[in-house]
This record gives C-alpha cells, sequence and structure tokens, in this order.
C-alpha cells in the first residue's frame, strides 16, 4: 500500500504543533530577481507599500514579517530581508528581493542570481540582530519614503484641420 499526499496533511501538523518555521526551516536553494524602482509605491500582498530602498522580499510560503538570510551562491555575500509580498509569479525563481537587497547581494547588473535562503529563527534574531534590522529599515524610510517613478508620456502633436471662416 502506497501513501498519498493529501493536502490538509499540512493543517494536521500545524495542528499537532509542528511549527511552520520546522517545515520551512531547511536551506533553500534556487534562482532570485529582484523588483525594480519603476513598482515603487504599489501596494504588497500585506499591505504596504513598495519600497524599493527598504530590504524586503516576495516569497511564495514563508509567512509575512519573516526575516531570511539571502547568500549569493556565486559571490558568497550575504543580506537579511524581510517577506512582505507573495511571489515571484515564474516557477523557476525561489524568491523577488527588492532594489537595494539586489544591489546588495550583486544581483542588479545580471537580473537574476543562483542564491541561498535560510530562515532566521528567534535564537538568531537575538535582540542585537532584530534592533539593528529594524533600526537599519526606519532610518531608510525617514531618508526615502517610498516614491513613485512616473514615466512622462510624450506628448503627441494632434493634426486637426483647422475650420475656416466665412
Amino acid at each position: 500500500m502506497t501513501l498519498q499526499f493529501k493536502p490538509y496533511f499540512l493543517f494536521v501538523l500545524l495542528f499537532m504543533g509542528v511549527s511552520v518555521e520546522g517545515i520551512l526551516a531547511q536551506n533553500q536553494q534556487g534562482k532570485a530577481s529582484y523588483y525594480h524602482k519603476n513598482l515603487s509605491g504599489k501596494k504588497t500582498y500585506s499591505g504596504e507599500r513598495y519600497n524599493s530602498y527598504l530590504f524586503t522580499a516576495a516569497h511564495r510560503k514563508y509567512p509575512m514579517g519573516t526575516w531570511l538570510e539571502i547568500t549569493n551562491t556565486k559571490s558568497g555575500i550575504k543580506s537579511y530581508v524581510r517577506v512582505n509580498d507573495r511571489g515571484p509569479h515564474q516557477r523557476r525563481l525561489l524568491i523577488d528581493v527588492s532594489f537595494s537587497a539586489a544591489k546588495e547581494l550583486g544581483i542588479v547588473g545580471a537580473g537574476i542570481a543562483p542564491v541561498q535562503i535560510r530562515l532566521l529563527e528567534d535564537a538568531d534574531l537575538r535582540d542585537t540582530l532584530l534592533s539593528f534590522l529594524q533600526k537599519r529599515d526606519s532610518l531608510i524610510l525617514k531618508e526615502h519614503p517610498y516614491t513613485v517613478y512616473v514615466k512622462k508620456a510624450k506628448k503627441k502633436k494632434s493634426k486637426k484641420k483647422k475650420k475656416k471662416k466665412r
């Protein structure tokens, strides 16, 4: 007899006391992309507005407000981001990071990079690291409130025929 995976299996585990962190605790590897600055001001899944200067990310499964450590596997550079959106919508990608996090990780030039994601648990988020991350984001917000970048539309020349007066 083979066991089949049932969709309610996750809910049974949660009811039995298995935490979401326990299920998602393993490191994930995949490709990351980034949100462009043009999306600044758009609402995210969590309800807050996207700010390209904050260190945020979009992930399909992690709960909102979860802190993640993202490592670029090619360069070894690390960045810490907070999940505030759902995505990415392309199946080949694992995570979308904000423009600032992408600059820190070195993704901006290539557009996509291989990364490793690690969930920061309570033991990792001691008072010093958590306060540092929160102060970093609050200072960035004071300096760069979300800005909406709007492309200027070119004016079309109207070719209206002038009516002659009689």
